[in-house]
């Protein structure tokens, strides 16, 4: 039975702030600062920590998301090697992951503190990451002793409200929790409910991450799309012989299925590059994800060819490009040729 993911068992055991200044697209002169340890995390701050995690991850900006194997974000490496060293790295590649956000904001993107946490759920590992957005004049101070941030002083700036928790991502091995979803995110300046397209530049561009679709739908999502853009196609042979790799391509006894792969195997070059283009327009990845039938079982049995005299060819999983051979003719005309006994007329 899979395991959920208990956020209110969380139990925070190392923290590490940095700091992100505001700066214009391409203007490096002012960098980050980093810190250098872990802060000082007495027992009250866990808990304040604790409860801001479960706080916005308990509301209705939730929202599970898987890494998206197609993303140029490292951050996913990141947030493994700090789950798999059991925080042992975390200073490390915490220091690597707020370099990486300070290069790819731009003039938009306010200043801001990013916080993370390595903690355990039911005595398994999990990373927690914090971005908060400050107002200007809000300044964290850096210990010059111990050169980091005191964590003490981001609550206090919490508390008086120069500092907002915009956007919370909690991580952690899918494998050991047996579920489905590398993560859930909340990021407060959206409503996943009541939005068709939730990603966020947090989302995608930072964390390189997807949300998670019911595979039933995202199944049946690749299946439609891609029987309208063969639908497209003019050459009725190739049409045919798409839909019938379609339909053997979704019977394939895989777990996990994805349209680069079914473009790569079945596809022509040209029509390869405009099946791309169509589902880049209509927001549909390429890369992989679980497969589910359960919507779309009875259509992708048969394959049907309805000619403009009103005859038609039924044939089943298999069958038609095995026993019906098909042929363009000069006059725009295809001939269908079917040869086998007659098992029944109705």
């Amino acid at each position: 039975m899979a395991v959920s993911i208990d956020t209110g068992t969380i139990l925070i055991e190392k923290i590490i702030v940095h700091s992100i200044p505001k700066h214009k697209k391409g203007d490096f002169t002012q960098e980050p600062q980093y810190s250098e340890q872990e802060s000082s995390l007495p027992d009250d701050l866990r808990l304040f920590f604790k409860e801001k995690v479960i706080q916005s991850l308990g509301s209705n900006k939730e929202l599970r998301v898987c890494y998206d194997t197609e993303s140029i974000s490292p951050v996913s490496t990141y947030i493994k090697q700090i789950i798999t060293s059991e925080g042992k790295d975390l200073v490390e590649q915490s220091k690597l992951m707020a370099e990486y956000l300070y290069k790819i904001q731009d003039g938009q993107n306010a200043s801001g503190i990013l916080v993370i946490i390595y903690g355990k759920i039911n005595d398994k590992s999990a990373c927690v990451i914090i971005k908060l957005e400050r107002d200007e004049g809000a300044q964290l101070e850096l210990d010059p002793i111990t050169k980091s941030f005191n964590i003490k002083n981001v609550k206090d700036l919490m508390l008086t409200r120069k500092t907002k928790i915009y956007k919370v991502g909690l991580f952690i091995n899918k494998a050991t929790f047996k579920v489905k979803y590398d993560g859930s995110t909340a990021d407060l300046q959206i409503d996943p409910k009541s939005k068709k397209v939730v990603t966020t530049w947090f989302i995608e561009k930072f964390l390189g991450c997807i949300p998670v679709e019911n595979p039933k739908t995202t199944t049946k999502k690749f299946y439609d799309y891609t029987t309208t853009y063969i639908q497209t196609i003019d050459d009725p042979v190739k049409k045919a012989k798409y839909t019938q790799d379609l339909n053997s391509y979704l019977q394939k006894n895989s777990h996990n299925i994805s349209a680069k792969e079914f473009a790569n195997d079945y596809m022509d070059t040209s029509d390869k590059e405009k099946y791309g283009k169509y589902l880049t327009e209509k927001k549909f990845r390429m890369s992989e994800f679980p497969k589910d039938n359960d919507y779309i079982d009875s259509k992708i049995k048969t394959i049907t060819m309805i000619f403009a005299n009103d005859i038609s060819i039924v044939g089943k999983k298999g069958t038609f490009s095995d026993n019906v051979k098909l042929e363009n003719r000069k006059d725009g005309t295809t001939k269908a040729e079917v040869i086998s006994k007659v098992k029944a007329v109705k």
